[in-house]
């Protein structure tokens, strides 16, 4: 189609603004070739509205939407997952956690917390990182601490995600 074609389907559909309703109306009052197209355009448009849009019958009807009823749905992603699997991996996740905190509390000189010399005054700046802790012992801890960071972003991921799909 042309650009008159268009304008004059705009205008009898009535999908462009007040200005171009305006224009259009002007241009075909004045012009012959805007008047003869919008007559003929006005033609095949009573036409389309007198022609009757076909329907299938009943029995059709009835027949595909049974057959759409009758089909499988989709499982849901909740009814799709596999509770164990679940289960399996906070099991795991739990025994790490937990083997690091067997580890950590073993690893503390319980010996030297307790002979704490009793002053009034602490002096904070002697006290030495390594006075309670050897450093196998700092290591598991920084690894257990990522681990749960890592535990922490994943479930805060998942819930992201479970609301983006919902």
């Amino acid at each position: 189609m042309n650009s008159i074609e268009d304008r004059i389907w705009d205008y009898i559909d009535g999908l462009c603004s007040l200005e171009e309703q305006e224009t259009i109306s002007q241009l075909i009052a004045n012009n012959q070739v805007y008047r003869d197209k919008y007559a003929e355009l006005m033609d095949l448009q009573e036409n389309l509205n007198l022609i009757d849009l076909e329907q299938p019958s009943m029995a059709f009807t009835n027949k595909v939407m049974g057959k759409i009823v009758m089909q499988t749905q989709p499982l849901s992603a909740k009814a799709r997952i596999d509770k164990r699997i679940i289960y399996g991996i906070t099991a795991v996740f739990g025994l790490m956690l937990l083997g690091s905190l067997v580890i950590l509390l073993k690893n503390i000189d319980w010996a030297a917390s307790i002979n704490i010399p009793k002053q009034l005054e602490v002096n904070f700046e002697a006290i030495e990182n390594n006075f309670y802790l050897s450093s196998a012992t700092k290591s598991a801890l920084m690894y257990s601490l990522f681990l749960f960071d890592m535990i922490v972003g994943l479930m805060i991921l998942d819930k992201i995600l479970r609301k983006k799909l919902s």
